[in-house]
């Protein structure tokens, strides 16, 4: 095995846990960054721009400071109070100046690495110097104005203050574009911290949108890789549920479904195997016995026992005088289009052929192969279908003998019989057969015997008449004791189907009906006269020409007064 399903599984999990942390890695980098640039914002930028105007700031009360203590010496009597504060406030200021500017300068010692904001932080480095020395040289110029004012020199104050003034405006520029460099560092540190946040984002969605869709199209081949091979095993075991034994599974992986799909095909050919062999079997054995008894390994269709089944005989007639005309070969190919013809009959009313006897085919109906309800209904229709197939076989026959002339008339005689019988596996230990023994079996065989005596091609017992009665039409032929058997049963003709016969059979039929009940009463002149009153209506009615010999051997040994008016039949068949 190559690769299993559950490593597959294991890949695709290791797959999507792999572009998680590609994610989450990737995402965490863009927030550090993001961290960074706040960080700067918050401990370099925004310090820096506050620094820069509280340096300002200090500038201008140097300044106020500066012009007080210049308009206090001009009074006449200056306020000690006044100057010594003015004075404080100008010197704390101006050390104030000098303290920021150092430390603007210490924090620009290490330039930023983004393009931009490292020239503005040269630019302003460059700014605080020029601060610095314009700044000592301003204060040096104040101090002397202000000593001048002090000493009363009016001319030399009012020179010095023109320079003094001129320093401070040129302080106040390089304070104002400290504060314009500071104020664009932060927006840019702003602006940075900004396009990294969206930068984040981006990211983010861009990260996570890429391992959606690449997990999506990983778990789509693996799973249409795996799904693939399982739908053509499904499409294949369809076909084969539906009848078709030569589909077998094609190239699968070499996972589980690889071998599942082998030994699907290893089924597959046993399963055509056992059919093969049931199809072969089914040309000696009706293929229900092989399907419900062999193939299925017996169980309780197989086991011997009591059942109630309808039995039918089917003999050709003239049989002996066939097989002189015929070489051994041709008969058997004249024996198997007839076999053919009456079991395709048998089978088509789901009844089960049991054997061939010379020319003649056994045959029965019951449970498990057709209810016990319908058995004996099934097996008439047979009987009726083999007369119209006897038709084809009629026309079929001189190609199958291969003559023109001379072809023999072939007739059928059939005998049913309802009743109880053993069924299931009987024989030997190396020999047996499904079939079916018993009474009701030799029955049958006699009834189709006794269509010799009354010249008639069906007859069934009263028991096979009283579960079909409702679907056929018959005709009460006698009471006769068959051969081997002590208790006289009723026996009828089969003659059609309900309302499917001709009118002059069912005023035959009537006729018949009334000649024998006079018969059963012993009244042999008026039972005569309905016999052949029968004959009138058909000539050579079978059973009226039996019924009419009766009487003329009633009349020479009458039966005991206590004769209840059956036949009792030596003849075996």
């Amino acid at each position: 095995m190559k690769h299993s399903i559950a490593l597959k599984i294991f890949a695709l999990a290791v797959g999507i846990i792999a572009l998680t942390v590609v994610v989450a890695i990737t995402t965490n980098i863009e927030v550090i960054g993001l961290g960074g640039d706040v960080a700067t914002v918050a401990r370099k930028t925004i310090p820096l721009a506050a620094k820069a105007a509280d340096l300002n700031e200090a500038g201008l009360f140097r300044r106020v400071a500066f012009e007080r203590l210049y308009r206090e010496y001009a009074e006449p009597q200056p306020d000690a109070e006044t100057i010594k504060q003015a004075t404080e406030n100008f010197e704390k200021n101006t050390t104030l100046v000098f303290e920021l500017a150092a430390q603007i300068r210490e924090d620009l010692k290490v330039l930023p690495d983004e393009p931009q904001a490292r020239e503005l932080a040269a630019q302003t480095r460059e700014v605080v110097g020029q601060m610095e020395s314009a700044f000592t040289s301003t204060t040096d110029l104040a101090r002397s104005t202000l000593a001048a004012r002090k000493a009363g020199d009016r001319p030399k104050a009012k020179e010095l203050m023109g320079f003094t003034f001129k320093g401070q405006a040129e302080l106040r520029a390089l304070r104002s574009k400290l504060q314009d460099i500071t104020s664009k560092m932060a927006e840019i540190s702003a602006h940075s911290a900004e396009r990294r946040k969206n930068r984040v984002l981006i990211s983010s969605a861009a990260t996570t949108l890429l391992a959606v869709v690449l997990g999506l199209g990983a778990a789509w081949v693996i799973s249409r890789n795996m799904a693939k091979p399982v739908l053509e095993l499904l499409r294949t075991t369809r076909a084969v549920q539906g009848g078709n034994l030569t589909a077998h599974v094609g190239k699968l992986p070499e996972d589980e479904i690889g071998q599942l799909g082998e030994s699907f095909n290893l089924m597959v050919d046993e399963l055509r195997r056992k059919q093969n062999l049931q199809t072969a079997i089914g040309s000696y054995i009706d293929p229900r016995i092989v399907e419900k008894v062999i193939v299925a390994g017996g169980g309780q269709d197989a086991v011997v026992q009591k059942r109630i089944m309808t039995i039918l005989f089917t003999d050709m007639a003239g049989f002996s005088s066939l097989g002189e005309r015929l070489t051994p070969g041709g008969l058997v190919h004249v024996l198997n289009r007839y076999f053919d013809l009456m079991s395709q009959c048998i089978r088509a009313e789901k009844g089960v052929v049991d054997k061939f006897i010379g020319d003649a085919i056994m045959a029965y109906w019951g449970p498990p192969f057709v209810s016990e309800e319908t058995q004996a209904l099934a097996a008439c229709r047979a009987a009726l279908d083999q007369l119209e197939a006897l038709k084809i076989f009629q026309k079929e026959l001189p190609d199958l003998m291969g003559m023109r002339k001379d072809v023999p008339r072939i007739r059928i005689r059939s005998g049913l019989a309802t009743g109880e019988v053993i069924v299931g596996n009987i024989g030997s230990e190396t020999t047996r057969s499904y079939t079916v023994m018993g009474d009701t079996v030799n029955v049958a065989s006699r009834l189709e015997s006794i269509n010799k005596v009354y010249g008639t091609g069906m007859i069934l017992n009263e028991e096979c008449y009283q579960m079909a009665q409702r679907e056929i039409e018959v005709r009460e032929l006698d009471l006769v004791t068959v051969y081997g058997k002590s208790e006289p049963i009723r026996i009828y003709e089969l003659l059609g189907r309900l309302g499917q016969i001709e009118p002059v059979i069912t005023e035959l039929c009537g006729a018949y009906a009334a000649a024998l009940a006079l018969y059963r009463k012993h009244k042999w002149d008026e039972a005569l006269q309905g016999f052949q009153n029968c004959l009138k209506i058909r000539e050579e009615d079978g059973p009226s020409l039996e019924m009419i010999n009766r009487i003329a051997h009633y009349r020479k040994n009458p039966p005991p007064s206590n004769w209840d008016g059956s036949w009792q039949n030596v003849v075996k068949g």
